[in-house]
């Protein structure tokens, strides 16, 4: 890189610095920078895990999460959806009383995301002292051909940060198959 006739030309230690600092320059403006993480501009923070993880957010505490098929009494689904629900257990992290409610989305690998909505009036409500439990479920309308990859959680009045819950396959309940029609 620095060759004899270079050296010759900077004898000083200033202009061989202000060589150099060229040189930097140049390679950072040369080289591309690094592709962002996705997400878009208002991408909120979070946290990242899976099903069987428990994750800390600094206030709120959710492991032991189970996304199933729903049963009659939380919801139906119409032809051509599945009805999931999304069952987790969070837990006041803090000194002090907590006072909330979560919401969930279901994103797909496109990054389509289909908006939970709680399984009835309190299922996703919670009022905690300290180091108390309540179970939460979220229910989803999932149109045929959609398969989630990730369970976004959020705390509705203090969104950020976020849960981001990975699925795996298995993580993912098999649509029910429909009976078959007797013949005539």
């Amino acid at each position: 890189m620095w060759d004899d006739a270079f050296m010759e030309r900077t004898k000083s230690p200033l202009s061989f610095v202000f060589a150099a600092a060229l040189y930097v320059l140049w390679y950072g403006i040369a080289v591309a920078a690094p592709t962002p993480m996705p997400g878009g501009a208002n991408q909120l923070k979070g946290l990242q895990g899976t099903m069987q993880s428990t994750l800390f957010n600094g206030k709120m505490r959710v492991r032991k999460m189970q996304l199933r098929l729903s049963t009659p009494d939380e919801q139906s689904s119409s032809a051509g959806e599945t009805a999931m629900t999304f069952v987790y257990l969070a837990s006041n992290g803090t000194n002090s009383d907590r006072h909330g409610a979560f919401g969930a989305d279901l994103v797909d690998g496109d990054g389509v995301v289909i908006s939970g909505r709680p399984t009835s009036v309190y299922a996703t409500y919670y009022s905690l002292i300290p180091g108390a439990v309540a179970r939460g479920t979220i229910g989803f309308h999932v149109p045929s051909g959609f398969t989630p990859v990730k369970i976004v959680l959020r705390d509705g009045y203090d969104s950020d940060p976020v849960y981001r819950i990975n699925l795996k396959p298995s993580d993912i309940p098999a649509a029910p198959t429909p009976a078959p029609t007797a013949s005539p």
